[in-house]
């Protein structure tokens, strides 16, 4: 029984973080828990018991009156802190991952041309101002996949795990963008993520740190402008 508990727990997990993933609720929202249990048609007790963990992701938050809520877009300092520890962290996955250089030179093509799919139909999409959430959403799954290779080539399972934490935290920071951004960056990181490629493609394993370095310092960049120029929106009179 206490394994079919756990097992339960999971899977009320899983769901309730794909809906997190795809953006379904605003930062902000409230979310009931007996609300979810009805719409997942399980106790609450499950519920409850993966709104727990997903407080500890940081995905959700617990606020007092309300209970469990969306958790809010990064202010500029987490954003910068987040770049941080993934540059510091995927510096050291990409020195690791040159060891299986022709395993991860084969992966990374392939993320790049399923990137340059999608790249091509968002531009399509723009020209005739039809953008939709589900096209950006795709690109952000397609531009995490290419950094996904990164982690899988280097073959340690604490790093994986790392790679699963900073997966919820950027998703959190790509909120701003998913909301309605005033610039999608998807040329700007398919074109960064090519550097990257160019260089483990010629062996040469300082350039390509050097560039995934300026990848992710431009992201960055990139970021912060975009999440000021939404926060000043916010509070300008309507």
């Amino acid at each position: 029984m206490a394994i079919r508990r756990q097992v339960l727990r999971d899977e009320v997990e899983e769901l309730i973080l794909q809906r997190l993933l795809e953006a379904r609720w605003a930062p902000g929202s409230r979310l009931s828990i007996d609300g979810l249990a009805r719409d997942l048609e399980v106790s609450p007790t499950p519920v409850r018991e993966a709104m727990v963990s997903l407080e500890r992701s940081g995905l959700v938050e617990y606020v007092a009156l309300r209970g469990y809520v969306v958790a809010p877009m990064l202010d500029v300092e987490q954003i910068t802190e987040l770049l941080e520890a993934r540059k510091t962290i995927e510096l050291a996955v990409l020195d690791r991952a040159f060891e299986h250089w022709d395993d991860l030179l084969a992966g990374l093509e392939a993320a790049q041309t399923h990137h340059a799919e999608i790249i091509e139909r968002i531009e399509t999409a723009e020209r005739t101002g039809e953008v939709s959430y589900e096209l950006v959403h795709e690109h952000f799954q397609a531009d995490w996949g290419f950094h996904q290779v990164l982690y899988k080539h280097a073959d340690n399972r604490y790093l994986a795990q790392m790679f699963e934490s900073l997966s919820t935290h950027t998703h959190r920071m790509r909120q701003t963008w998913e909301g309605g951004p005033l610039q999608l960056d998807a040329r700007e990181a398919y074109e960064e993520h090519g550097t990257i490629l160019a260089k483990v493609r010629q062996h040469h394993h300082d350039a390509a740190l050097k560039a995934l370095a300026d990848h992710l310092d431009a992201v960055l960049v990139r970021s912060i402008r975009t999440s000021e120029v939404e926060a000043q929106g916010a509070t300008d009179p309507v």
